[in-house]
């Protein structure tokens, strides 16, 4: 199926994206809404395409990160109180997604991945003290990984 992430940056071939009627309609769905343009044979992103390209590349990444980040904080070490240590999530979720082919995992990202996982209710925060150092993060009793 054609998707704006089966098109290049660049452009790509009308015949490399398929022939079938699905196709063209999609591409002419795209165009009608102003992600692509057609130039002769080839199927080129306008600004508008690239911009949505992007948001979805990078809302994928995201998604990736979210599982790195969980899987790590279920193997990261706790205390008795089942609240993990802080640098050692950074750490394993940079080995969970070396496992699963993404390239970096940034402390930013993996920060970002736990609030997301806080909000959809999959890991908790603890506050253990006032600083922001004080901050633990621990699996939730319903999350199963």
């Amino acid at each position: 199926m054609t998707t704006l992430r089966s098109i290049s940056l660049e452009g790509s071939s009308i015949n490399s994206l398929g022939r079938s009627a699905t196709t063209t309609r999609l591409l002419i769905s795209l165009a009608a809404t102003g992600f692509v343009s057609i130039d002769g044979d080839q199927v080129v992103l306008t600004a508008k395409g690239k911009k949505a390209k992007k948001r979805s590349d990078k809302a994928e990444l995201r998604e990736a990160h979210k599982e790195c980040v969980l899987k790590a904080l279920v193997n990261a070490p706790k205390d008795s109180r089942g609240l993990s240590f802080t640098k050692p999530v950074h750490f394993r979720a940079a080995v969970e997604a070396a496992k699963v082919g993404v390239t970096t995992i940034t402390r930013a990202d993996v920060l970002d991945s736990l609030r997301d996982l806080r909000e959809e209710g999959k890991v908790e925060s603890v506050r253990t003290s006032q600083s922001n150092f004080g901050v633990r993060w621990k699996v939730s009793p319903q999350s199963v990984v």
